[in-house]
């Protein structure tokens, strides 16, 4: 005669599996993921789980640097690299760009004349979608003052 239980998560009557002495779910993928998810939440909430977590990331980290993992990534996955561009025109164009889109951050400077000697700094915006901070500079030229320029070579 085989003994059943009550599953954590489902509340579902199950048999049990005579291997697992202590088994309180079922073997839905449902519940399976629900189990892991406690566990985890549960080792996560201890400091020595936190630097466990922490060792384990570091250490695939240095094996699998990031830049080189997704350029194999892309390498072994044409469909995601083509789907991805296609996805990125379509945002493009929701965005109505009046210019020709700039997809990173460029440190592009424009000088505009503010008034006499002095001059406006800023970075191109139009079109960017990543970071775009903003730096406004002014430069004004003293007259009467010659420039000094400092060398950091030792």
């Amino acid at each position: 005669m085989k003994s059943t239980f009550l599953c954590r998560h489902c509340q579902s009557k199950c048999q049990k599996n005579p291997r697992n002495k202590h088994q309180k779910y079922c073997s839905s993928t449902a519940c399976q993921n629900a189990r892991k998810r406690l566990h985890e939440k549960q080792v996560l909430s201890t400091p020595e789980g936190q630097a466990s977590k922490k060792i384990r990331n570091q250490k695939w980290r240095a094996k699998y640097p990031a830049h080189k993992y997704q350029k194999h990534y892309r390498n072994t996955h044409p469909e995601y690299e083509n789907l991805n561009r296609d996805q990125q025109l379509k945002r493009n164009k929701k965005r109505h760009f009046i210019c020709e889109p700039k997809i990173v951050k460029t440190d592009a400077l424009s000088l505009q004349p503010f008034d006499g000697n002095t001059y406006v700094a800023f970075k191109v915006k139009s079109g960017k979608i990543v970071k775009t901070d903003a730096l406004f500079l002014q430069m004004q030229s003293h007259l009467g003052i010659d420039p000094v320029f400092v060398s950091n070579s030792s």
